[in-house]
């Protein structure tokens, strides 16, 4: 094989998407892995970006963090203190830094999980006889810091791991710590999960499949493609939707005026995307077309419009700082280096067959909560849910409402080609069976939420909260908020006290058309149709 061809097979072999090589799920015995299930605290790499300018309403300051980082090493060397692991859902496989990248095959590694930050620091993990690939790894954020180990998601997938992205590290103090934690299973069923405010998001990971590496040898020492497992995650986001709150509302969004489908469709803000979670990176990294969509949606937002920059064709003079991946041979050229003020990862409620998309989806759950808060703080308003929210499928009764994560501020954007390799071979691995991806959701963009990736419960979830002393202004967890089928039924949702359906449905003061439920004889509307 030539030199660039070689080259090329070792980029995508280091997670950059297509499949060239990968890692079958670990060969060795069951006591190879031991877990504390206390939290790992980890580093942030650097995020890279340039300065980003305001100009976002409310938007509080970029915090410099990027992916994150894992103090790691072989268990006879006693560690280290410089975080040299990069905890990277992104990447299929777990990679020691090394050999030259030829003819990669599986070997077995290794390691220890220690936590960052501490004197001695605390041991929280252990992996012995876990296969690796032994490659070069590149800077990660910018080329001050090259890792010596990748943590993929083939271990990650064995746990239920838990992320805290923006913790406050001391009680009453202003620094933000992040940290991971390894649970062998999630028990909690969704519905617990859902009274106790969580945003359960289902995903089917995607990827995976034989490829060419060689993998581990047989009772002969032959060697034969690897069938590597699904591992890519990948998320509905709603990007850049208008600010939003229960007792204000949003301008675009109106109660009596969504009545049919299409006006759900028409008071839907922000733009539709697919993003997969890759912690390898800081900020979300989108598509020059998909940045284009979110330009457009932003320069619609109410009450006032945001604008945003419009990404050139081709990288500027001076060109702005390029994103820095670890398994990413070449730094990666970026057009534009932006902010967006929020953005949302929404379930899909409503089924395959049906999909609005996910702002049509996070409207019908702002509608929803400003029923529910309605019927808490005033209940003398009698709220109805809209007529655009009932189901279809059960007369008279409104649909469940999606759950969903916003995170709010200045998060941090780089944008690249479309035809940039890095992205195309994502492309390709997560294709046919998953949607186009738009770019990734990185570790700088959550914010100060929660995230615990499930891999373990089927289907797999990702659960997601904020931490308890985040404004909603920064972090808002919404969980799925059910149908109630009678006035005996309560639910908890929108972090409100339980409760239940008004009890009549008055009509809108404005006269406008409530529901479609019958109305009753005091001129109201049936109840079943609150949601």
């Amino acid at each position: 094989m030539r030199a660039a061809g070689r080259a090329r097979l070792l980029a995508l072999l280091a997670g950059a998407g297509l499949p060239a090589a990968a890692l079958a799920p670990s060969a060795c015995s069951q006591d190879c892995c031991h877990v504390d299930s206390y939290p790992i605290s980890l580093a942030r790499a650097p995020l890279g970006a340039p300065p980003l300018a305001g100009g976002l309403p409310d938007a509080a300051p970029v915090v410099d963090g990027g992916a994150l980082l894992a103090l790691a090493g072989p268990p006879e060397t006693p560690p280290g203190q410089t975080p040299n692991m990069v905890i990277d859902t992104g990447s299929p496989f777990t990679i020691l830094a090394g050999g030259t990248g030829q003819d990669p095959q599986t070997e077995t590694g290794s390691f220890n999980l220690y936590g960052a930050g501490f004197t001695p620091p605390p041991l929280r993990a252990t992996f012995r006889g876990w296969d690796v690939f032994q490659i070069p790894l590149f800077p990660v954020g910018d080329p001050s810091s090259t890792p010596r180990w990748i943590l993929g998601a083939d271990l990650l997938r064995g746990y239920s791991v838990e992320f805290r992205f923006g913790t406050l590290c001391a009680p009453g103090g202003s620094a933000l710590c992040t940290s991971m934690t390894f649970w062998n299973h999630l028990g909690e069923d969704a519905s617990l999960l859902e009274d106790a405010g969580y945003a359960v998001v289902y995903f089917t990971a995607f990827g995976g499949g034989e490829v060419t590496a060689d993998g581990d040898p047989d009772f002969l020492g032959l060697r034969g493609p690897l069938d590597v497992p699904a591992t890519r995650v990948v998320l509905r986001t709603c990007m850049v939707p208008d600010a939003f709150s229960p007792d204000k509302g949003s301008p675009k969004l109106s109660i009596a005026g969504c009545t049919t489908p299409a006006a759900a469709i028409a008071q839907a803000s922000g733009v539709d995307l697919s993003l997969m979670v890759d912690t390898g990176v800081g900020p979300i990294v989108l598509a020059a077309s998909a940045w284009a969509r979110v330009v457009a949606a932003a320069a619609k937002a109410t009450p006032s419009p945001i604008v945003l920059p419009p990404a050139p064709s081709s990288p500027a003079s001076p060109a702005p700082p390029p994103l820095y991946v670890a398994s990413w041979p070449e730094p990666i050229d970026v057009l534009l280096w932006a902010a967006i003020p929020r953005y949302a990862l929404v379930n899909l409620e409503i089924g395959n067959n049906d999909d609005p998309g996910p702002c049509v989806e996070l409207g019908r759950a702002r509608r929803t909560e400003i029923v529910s808060y309605n019927t808490v703080v005033h209940p003398e308003l009698d709220l109805c849910g809209a007529p655009c929210d009932l189901d279809p499928n059960n007369a008279g009764v409104a649909q469940n409402s999606a759950a969903y994560l916003e995170v709010s501020g200045a998060i941090p954007v780089a944008v690249i080609a479309d035809d940039e390799l890095f992205l195309q071979g994502l492309r390709f691995d997560v294709l046919p069976e998953g949607p186009e991806l738009d770019g990734l959701v990185g570790a700088a963009a959550f914010g100060r939420a929660r995230m615990e990736l499930d891999y373990l419960s089927s289907p797999s979830r990702a659960v997601f909260s904020c931490e308890t002393d985040a404004p909603r202004a920064a972090c808002w967890a919404a969980a799925r908020c059910p149908q109630l089928p009678d006035h005996g039924s309560v639910h908890y949702c929108f972090d409100l006290p339980a409760h239940g359906l008004p009890p009549t449905c008055a009509p809108p003061p404005d006269g406008g058309i409530s529901d479609g439920g019958s109305r009753d004889a005091s001129g109201g509307i049936d109840a079943a149709v609150i949601p």
